[in-house]
């Protein structure tokens, strides 16, 4: 994942386009200046989105990569209805395409109501922090 564009930025915030070099996610950042003191560029590796402002995990009874979906909502400019699968149920991690997503925040002990492989759907925004804090 990498920053592809770049809508707007201050000193505390920014407010990106979040690119898997096929679908785009609109994210906030903010923590302006980053961890590492750098500020966000176009091309900068976003290693993780985190979810905030999060509604309910929905499982889904399929499972198959055709059932990945990306839908902005009208309702609010960050908030997205996901539908990916459970990657790591201990650290709750969701992958939806080549987006992987972060639901520690609201899961700090993980998402034990689901399996690794389980696909569900999730309404929520997104923050990005780049390069990922835990890397220094």
């Amino acid at each position: 994942m990498k920053i592809s564009k770049i809508n707007e930025y201050s000193y505390s915030y920014a407010e990106c386009m979040v690119s898997d070099g096929k679908q785009e996610l609109r994210c906030v950042c903010n923590s302006v200046p980053l961890p590492c003191g750098q500020e966000p560029k176009i091309g900068m590796a976003v290693k993780m989105l985190y979810a905030f402002n999060y509604g309910k995990l929905l499982l889904k009874k399929e499972n198959s990569l055709n059932s990945y979906l990306i839908l902005k909502t009208e309702k609010y400019g960050f908030q997205y209805k996901l539908i990916g699968s459970v990657i790591d149920k201990k650290n709750a991690l969701i992958k939806v395409f080549d987006f992987i997503i972060s639901l520690e925040y609201f899961y700090p002990n993980g998402i034990s109501e689901f399996e690794n492989g389980d696909v569900i759907s999730f309404i929520t925004c997104l923050l990005y922090t780049s390069p990922s804090p835990r890397d220094y």
